[in-house]
């Protein structure tokens, strides 16, 4: 069957096995979508540096299905923690020297650093000096991304490129759920109106150096004059237009939280949580407005063929949502009436999860559709102010989740719903049990 499966987390890295099986083995499509807001990590550096679309949860993706293992070693290079190393042995990769090279072909190899070399003159050309960008903990595979798209103007296009430079099946596919060259932030808004920004801040967030602000009054409702140098004076450190954009990629304002590099930060202890559950998940520009931007118009088209849309595991705010809010995915996934839509259930809480039941667990995802629906068809012409109330089975026909897992399935009032539930006998999504699940969802009329 041609499956679709939406999540950018390393948790759904681990299924990559069993999707393949139920499909590519089978000589049918499958299709990987991930979000592309991810601002944490050495990501970060690029992000501030450089700009553009964040690109770490399609490379580690591409890197599970490559068929060439020389090249999937090369995009999950990591560069040393110490600065002094990193540098050095970034220089190593971009002159050709590195170990890394030992066993690729020499074509690809001058095909790949290519790409290097051109992210090395961007690098040169956007900083002060090279050392201005922090190479610590960097991935190789990310430079070559940012090179390759810098070069071609399209992250489609890289993405397709690399996977035929690392010789994925053809009836494979992984899709930036934006096709975009621009940086997307997402926040999280809780209920008791505070908003966190960013999608580092929101999963793992470095502990606070001043209280969060509320919610700006433009995602009220309101307006918000965008700050200019004048805002120097509220305490904002905003540097001169020259130096701001010999040093930034991204405009001469952005949100202090989204601007500084989270490179190197110090991790809220795991237990620690937020004020107040999570409302709902929100794109925003660099000033901190609501924007609705579209989903990639090729993930739309493999969604309608697909038999199977699978919601994966992972960090459900942070990985899956920035894919469902994007109006255009969201709707024609509601359109699509013989399509199974299975929602896989984390096995443990984490600090985006940690109020939700199963039902509530469903419910985030199917109330954030809805919304996204209501918002894209009135974008369409459609005058009716009335909230779109679609049945859950528009959205999700069918959950699997770990028998042994922390968050508790009220498998009764699911099913009284319309959405069947499937357990897996184990504390953990394992490939084969999943496999066999799959199947046999896939095999049933929705």
């Amino acid at each position: 069957m041609n499956v679709v499966v939406l999540s950018g987390g390393t948790a759904t890295n681990s299924l990559t096995s069993c999707f393949s099986q139920i499909s590519v083995s089978e000589n049918r499509e499958l299709t990987y979508i991930l979000p592309i807001s991810d601002n944490g990590g050495s990501t970060s550096e690029i992000l501030r540096v450089v700009g553009g679309p964040a690109i770490g949860d399609i490379r580690a993706r591409v890197a599970q299905l490559v068929g060439d293992p020389q090249v999937g070693q090369l995009l999950s290079y990591r560069l040393p923690n110490d600065s002094v190393r990193a540098k050095e042995e970034w220089n190593s990769i971009v002159e050709g020297q590195h170990s890394v090279w030992k066993d690729i072909p020499t074509p690809v190899k001058e095909m790949c650093r290519a790409f290097i070399i051109h992210m090395q003159s961007e690098l040169l050309k956007k900083t002060k000096s090279a050392n201005a960008f922090r190479f610590e903990k960097a991935s190789v595979g990310n430079f070559f991304l940012t090179g390759a798209r810098l070069f071609l103007g399209s992250l489609d296009a890289t993405v397709e490129l690399l996977m035929r430079i690392g010789r994925c099946d053809p009836h494979a596919s992984v899709i930036p759920c934006i096709s975009t060259n621009h940086t997307h932030h997402i926040a999280a808004l809780l209920s008791n109106g505070e908003v966190i920004r960013g999608q580092s801040q929101i999963s793992h967030p470095s502990k606070p150096k001043a209280s969060q602000s509320v919610l700006p009054p433009s995602i009220m409702g309101g307006t918000t004059s965008r700050p200019t140098t004048a805002a120097k004076s509220d305490g904002l450190d905003l540097h001169s237009e020259e130096e701001q954009e010999e040093e930034y990629a991204n405009p001469i304002y952005i949100l202090p939280e989204l601007k500084n590099s989270q490179l190197h930060f110090d991790k809220l202890e795991k237990e620690e949580t937020f004020s107040a559950p999570i409302e709902r998940l929100l794109y925003i520009n660099p000033y901190g407005e609501e924007i609705k931007p579209q989903g990639n118009p090729r993930a739309v088209s493999k969604i309608k063929r697909a038999d199977m849309v699978v919601y994966s595991i992972g960090s459900l705010v942070t990985s899956l949502l920035p894919i469902v809010i994007l109006g255009n995915i969201a709707d024609i996934i509601a359109e699509s009436k013989s399509t199974r839509k299975v929602l896989l259930i984390n096995n443990s809480y984490d600090r985006e999860s940690f109020w939700l039941d199963g039902v509530r667990y469903v419910q985030l995802v199917i109330e954030s559709m809805s919304r996204a629906v209501q918002t894209h068809r009135q974008s369409k012409g459609s005058k009716d102010p009335t909230p779109v109330l679609l049945d859950w089975t528009h959205f999700v026909t069918d959950v699997v989740y770990p028998i042994g897992g922390e968050i508790p399935i009220a498998q009764e009032k699911l099913e009284s719903m319309g959405i069947k539930c499937h357990g897996i006998d184990s504390n953990k999504m394992e490939n084969e049990s999943l496999k066999q699940i799959l199947v046999q969802i896939g095999s049933s009329k929705p």
